[in-house]
C-alpha cells in the first residue's frame, strides 16, 4: 500500500533539452509540496566526480541512475516531482529502453513536456532557448521513447510555468476522477 502511493502521486517530467522540465517542476513543488528529484544535478555530480565514466555509453548510465534513484523512491514509498534530464528517457539501445519502459510503467504520472505539437516550431523554439548544443533536441522529440513512456502529453503553446503546472495538476485529477467513476 505504501508504494501505491508512490506510483499514483508521483509526477515524473520528460522531454527535451529547454522544454522547461526544470521550471515546471519547480512549479509543481510549489503547489503539491511535494519534494523534488532532478536526474540531471545528478548526473552533472556523476560527470564531475568521474563516476559517469564507468559506464560504456550514455544509455548505459541513464538506465542505471534511473534504475538507483527508483529503487531509493520504492524504499521510500513516498510520492515526489522527478524531472529527468532530456537524455533519460531517450534511447538507442532498445534492450536498456525496455528496462526503463518496464521500470516506469508503474508510474501513472509521466509527463512530456513540449512547447508545440509542430515539430519544426518545437525545434525552433528549443534552439532560441538554448544556451549550449541543442542539436541532440530533433532526436529526441522524433524518437518514439518519450512518447512511449509519456501518459500525459502536456503542450506549453506559449503558457508560463504555472499555468502548464496547473493543467498538469488539473489532468492528473480529472483522470483520478474518471478511474473512480469506473470503479
Amino acid at each position: 500500500m505504501k508504494n501505491d502511493r508512490l506510483f499514483n502521486e508521483s509526477i515524473i517530467l520528460i522531454g527535451p533539452s529547454g522544454a522547461g522540465k526544470s521550471t515546471v517542476a519547480e512549479e509543481l513543488t510549489k503547489i503539491t509540496h511535494l519534494p523534488r528529484l532532478c536526474l540531471d544535478r545528478i548526473a552533472n555530480n556523476d560527470r564531475r566526480s568521474g563516476f559517469r565514466s564507468f559506464f560504456r555509453s550514455a544509455d548505459e548510465y541513464n538506465a542505471f541512475l534511473i534504475k538507483k534513484q527508483l529503487e531509493r523512491a520504492e524504499q521510500l514509498g513516498l510520492p515526489g516531482v522527478v524531472d529527468f534530464g532530456a537524455g533519460h528517457s531517450v534511447y538507442d539501445d532498445r534492450e536498456l529502453f525496455c528496462e526503463v519502459k518496464t521500470r516506469l510503467s508503474k508510474f501513472k504520472n509521466i509527463v512530456l513536456l513540449l512547447p508545440t505539437e509542430d515539430l519544426e516550431k518545437t525545434l525552433q523554439i528549443l534552439a532560441s532557448r538554448s544556451t549550449g548544443d541543442y542539436s541532440p533536441n530533433r532526436k529526441f522529440i522524433t524518437s518514439p521513447c518519450n512518447r512511449e513512456l509519456a501518459t500525459i502529453i502536456v503542450y506549453e503553446n506559449g503558457r508560463s510555468p504555472s499555468e502548464i503546472a496547473t493543467e498538469i495538476i488539473r489532468t492528473i485529477d480529472s483522470r483520478n476522477k474518471d478511474e473512480e467513476k469506473e470503479r
